[in-house]
């Protein structure tokens, strides 16, 4: 004889006995609706919440969070400071898990493992410990909930994705397979592209995927930004949108203005930011402050509030991530920036020649980190030097065709490649302005306008984006000259102090120092300025070696001759 089938509320029915949270567990991860006898996504997860901790404390955002992640799988908060976001994120992530617990992982991340440690794995303890038999095996040291013991796949791990070796993080993302996923990337603004890459990527191949992203607002062109991107553009929301869809979901936004402790004198909410301290915030700071910005108004800082190198404006009117169609006068080129003092190395390759329209652009190709290694006997310097003459001699790029930063230690450095290789093209961050011209509308010399030669580097490069003619750049780059800030309220044009915008930003624009590099390479090299034009016999070479890379027809004997 079978069993007999017990029907209970929602129309579930079952052979053995069913408890209310197992019942609102079970309607919650079958999404089940009113008109199938549910109560909605929603309901049902309160409901469960509430059966799990009988003493939580609901409030105005916090609904509005859980509702958010229950409507959508790809969700963006962005939002002032103590919005609740974290608590909220590792709420929703707790009861989804324990609703299928052997088949689900829930991937928790964020910058740093003491960042992690002390928010969203702080918030997972103190929900599973709250209740008795809560199912799964803990164990802390890992920063791992198993539904079984031994099980890191079915789990609530928790991953610091930008402490210490990223590359680890990324391969332990993507060995993650289960039927449901459920990722939630904490502190977005600052988190590595190919650990977010990876997390997107998770949602291959399995049955049930969800994606959280969180962050303090900073720029719409970092991971964070560009996942809350509206489905419409920028200009479609301004500060008084509270909510928006994106390409693939939803962004609610949490402005400190709008915060339920607002109409209370005495904060009703706790953990949420209070009227006083955003009254505090609205008397100490004003509207041209970022981070008033970032932390109260939890919304991306409106154009012109920081002078940066280059804006987010910019970037959508010029479009310096273009791909150009190259007619005539192709060639090769290369710059480095040498990073010593911990920063990176990075070398960068472009092509530069005639697009349509009769214009002499850049075309930023391929990026090349050199990482040297310590363990060898072979000073850092000649392993520097000899990767880089490997990867341009690679390419076909000859000495003359390739700068690197020659202030400081990148001096020796560009002795040693001259001595090896050939007379390569130094560019002093640390000189003074040239005496070229500002451009073809500012008949003033550099030297007049900027500071220092790093601020007429950096303009230059604004300049030409402004001309349409830079393409190719990729967004870790644009991010960096988007975070330069500069000082024009004097005589002359000053960029921020590489040593102040590391202090301030916590990285160093090393992918953009490489890229203005190479454009000074550009201009001192080939005279490509607006309306240049040059014909004599080193010109013509450097159209035939172009040329060569698509014809393999490389003059190597005129080549030899002109070295």
């Amino acid at each position: 004889m079978g069993s007999k089938w017990t029907t209970y509320k929602y129309g579930i029915s079952s052979p053995v006995k069913i408890s209310d949270l197992e019942l609102e567990l079970y309607a919650f991860r079958n999404k089940l609706t009113i008109s199938e006898g549910g109560l909605g996504v929603e309901q049902h997860f309160r409901n469960a919440a509430n059966l799990l901790w009988p003493s939580l404390q609901w409030n105005p955002w916090l609904e509005e969070q859980i509702d958010s992640l229950c409507k959508y799988d790809y969700v963006g908060w962005a939002g002032c400071g103590a919005s609740g976001k974290t608590y909220s994120a590792t709420l929703f992530s707790v009861v989804w898990w324990c609703a299928h617990p052997t088949v689900s992982t829930v991937l928790l991340t964020s910058t740093t493992a003491k960042m992690i440690r002390k928010r969203m794995w702080a918030n997972v303890q103190e929900l599973t410990r709250k209740v008795i038999g809560f199912p799964g095996n803990m164990v802390d040291s890992k920063m791992s909930h198993q539904a079984v013991k031994g099980d890191d796949r079915h789990s609530i791990s928790a991953i610091a994705v930008a402490d210490g070796n990223t590359s680890k993080a990324v391969a332990n993302i993507q060995g993650i397979h289960a039927e449901r996923v459920m990722v939630i990337i904490d502190e977005a603004t600052d988190t590595p592209e190919a650990a977010f890459e990876a997390c997107t990527n998770l949602s291959k191949g399995c049955r049930e995927f969800k994606m959280l992203v969180i962050g303090n607002p900073s720029s719409k062109f970092d991971p964070h930004g560009r996942f809350c991107t509206p489905a419409k553009g920028w200009r479609s929301v301004d500060v008084s949108d509270l909510s928006w869809e994106t390409e693939r979901g939803i962004c609610v936004r949490f402005d400190g203005l709008e915060s339920p402790n607002m109409s209370y004198a005495k904060p009703k909410y706790k953990y949420l930011i209070t009227r006083e301290q955003v009254e505090t915030a609205v008397r100490h700071e004003t509207d041209s402050s970022p981070t008033f910005w970032k932390f109260t108004r939890g919304f991306w800082a409106p154009e012109g509030t920081v002078k940066t190198v280059l804006s987010e404006s910019m970037i959508d009117t010029y479009e310096p991530g273009r791909t150009f169609t190259f007619i005539d006068r192709v060639t090769l080129v290369a710059a480095l920036d040498p990073g010593f003092g911990g920063d990176r190395c990075i070398l960068r390759f472009a092509k530069v020649g005639l697009a349509t329209e009769q214009r002499m652009v850049i075309q930023f190709t391929e990026t090349v980190h050199v990482a040297p290694n310590a363990s060898l006997t072979e000073p850092i310097h000649y392993q520097i030097a000899n990767r880089v003459k490997e990867e341009c001699i690679h390419r076909g790029i000859p000495p003359e065709l390739f700068a690197l930063d020659s202030s400081g230690e990148g001096g020796g450095l560009a002795d040693i490649l001259t001595r090896e290789w050939g007379p390569v093209v130094r560019v002093e961050f640390g000189g003074s302005p040239s005496e070229n011209p500002v451009s073809d509308e500012d008949s003033r010399s550099c030297k007049d306008v900027y500071d220092r030669k790093v601020s007429e580097l950096w303009f230059s490069f604004r300049k030409w984006v402004m001309e349409e003619r830079i393409g190719g750049v990729d967004l870790p780059t644009l991010q960096e000259f988007c975070s330069r800030v500069f000082d024009d309220s004097k005589r002359k044009i000053s960029v921020e102090p590489k040593k102040e915008m590391k202090l301030r930003t916590g990285k160093s624009p090393d992918l953009a120092d490489a890229a203005v590099v190479l454009l000074d390479l550009v201009r001192k090299t080939t005279s490509l300025e607006p309306n240049a034009k040059k014909s004599d016999a080193a010109w013509e070479l450097l159209v035939k070696q172009g040329d060569s890379i698509y014809h393999d027809t490389y003059a190597i004997d005129e080549l030899s001759a002109l070295q």
